[in-house]
């Protein structure tokens, strides 16, 4: 009986902590992006302050091969691609996390909220407006309700009441694989 308990403490335990790694990892990269965002901008004022001020000795010496722009810049674009994969590195983890120790479970499309996006280029080139769906989803258990969101990827919205399989956490159903909605689901 002791051996049993303890194995379920060792499950557990290293459950919680490939799910700490993996919300450490997503804290670490968001830091690291600002940071970067940050000598993004440094690097451009000190680049613009240069051009401007290129007569004088200390714009001369910005502009200088002292600093040796023709890596740096390369550098810095490479480095932000970096955060791309990153992100799919963490994201494919946290997948892995909920296949191995998450239930799947049916929920219901309660509603749908229009996303204001700020992207720019998804504003001006795109021709549909981005949504959020919203379910609900009752546990057997508890018979507590609770509420899960995904982001519509597809054109054409499903009908209210729709069933959609949500990935989550058996200790903390508020814990979800966070997946947007694609045609598969239909």
């Amino acid at each position: 009986m002791i051996t049993m308990q303890q194995n379920i403490h060792d499950h557990y335990g290293s459950k919680e902590k490939e799910h700490a790694i993996v919300w450490m990892m997503y804290t670490i990269q968001r830091w690291a992006f600002r940071l970067y965002v940050g000598i993004v901008i440094v690097i451009f004022l000190v680049i613009c302050v240069s051009f401007i001020a290129n007569q004088t000795p200390w714009g001369a010496f910005l502009l200088s091969d002292v600093f040796h722009w023709k890596w740096i810049l390369p550098g810095v674009l490479v480095l932000g691609f970096l955060f791309i994969f990153t992100d799919t590195l963490i994201q494919s983890r946290e997948e892995a996390w909920f296949r191995h120790y998450g239930i799947q479970i049916i929920a219901t499309v309660a509603a749908f909220d229009e996303v204001s996006t700020f992207r720019w280029m998804r504003r001006f080139f795109s021709d549909w407006t981005e949504y959020r769906l919203k379910l609900e989803w009752t546990s057997p258990e508890t018979g507590q309700i609770y509420h899960f969101s995904r982001r519509v990827r597809d054109r054409k919205l499903p009908v209210l009441g729709a069933q959609i399989p949500v990935v989550l956490d058996p200790v903390d159903p508020t814990c979800y694989l966070r997946e947007d909605f694609k045609r598969s689901y239909r």
